[in-house]
């Protein structure tokens, strides 16, 4: 719940203006309302906009316990490896290596030629058929494209014309996205705006790994949950630009299990982050 008063959203918002001063509604009558779907933080990120023109990104620590993240040590401490899995190729007694040496033909000798047995003749024909195929052209290389490389250039060179919301060490991404929500439901077009330049900026420096796909996959959550895919003025803005980056990040993605739950649950995420991986 947040209370707010009209001199803050009377240059802002025209449909919370509208909410407090159109003369019928209790929240006109008293210059106060009441916004039941609005969290304290998002809301008072909103004066911070109004009043100074720019919003506070606040602190987010991320939990250091995260259970099955990492691989554990794979022979404990004081225990002996284990070979139980290790197969030896031995034979059942030793050669004798002078007796083998003995029993070979002398190469040199005209009284007692070497042996040519039937598998060299067929190793030197296949041989000389190998250097004849080896004659003709090199085959063909295959150039795999990864479209990682160009995604990551493509969402480095996005611009937003806005000032970024004050940058944080440790930002809580998933916050620019409610405020974003915030100004998209009450038509703050510049404060949404500062919100998708924050988002771009904090995306970019983020260092994804094992340990902070969570935080990913929760902005993934909030942003399907609560956008749709048009939005007044055209495509939901905020969409497309998490789902490029969950699209350039996908190979780390997909190691948290969670990530393929998330596509499961919501056709239009997956079918989205398909279209960003193709085009």
């Amino acid at each position: 719940m947040a209370d707010y008063k009209e001199a803050v959203v009377k240059n802002n918002s025209d449909p919370l203006y509208a909410l407090i001063s159109n003369g019928h509604m209790k929240e006109s009558n008293t210059g106060n309302a009441t916004l039941e779907d609005v969290e304290v933080e998002t809301f008072i990120g909103f004066c911070e906009y109004a009043y100074t023109g720019a919003y506070v990104t606040p602190d987010c620590t991320l939990s250091q316990e995260a259970e099955g993240r990492h691989l554990g040590p794979l022979v404990d401490e004081g225990e002996e490896p284990s070979f139980n899995h290790v197969t030896c190729l031995a034979q059942d007694e030793p050669l004798d290596a002078a007796a083998t040496i003995a029993d070979a033909p002398d190469p040199w000798d005209p009284w007692n030629p070497p042996v040519v047995r039937k598998e060299d003749k067929k190793k030197k024909k296949k041989n000389s058929w190998d250097s004849e195929a080896n004659d003709g052209p090199p085959p063909a290389q295959i150039t795999v494209i990864y479209p990682y490389e160009r995604l990551w250039e493509e969402f480095r060179s996005l611009k937003f014309r806005s000032e970024p919301a004050s940058s944080s060490s440790d930002p809580d991404i998933l916050f620019h996205a409610k405020l974003y929500v915030f100004a998209t439901k009450y038509l703050i077009k510049p404060l949404r705006k500062q919100c998708l330049k924050s988002i771009h900026r904090d995306l970019c420096d983020f260092s994804l790994n094992r340990e902070s796909t969570s935080v990913i996959l929760d902005l993934l959550d909030f942003t399907y949950m609560h956008t749709g895919r048009g939005e007044p003025g055209g495509k939901s803005l905020l969409r497309d630009l998490v789902i490029h980056y969950a699209a350039c990040e996908a190979r780390t993605l997909a190691d948290d299990e969670n990530f393929v739950i998330l596509l499961d649950s919501n056709g239009e995420m997956g079918s989205d982050l398909a279209m960003k991986l193709v085009r």
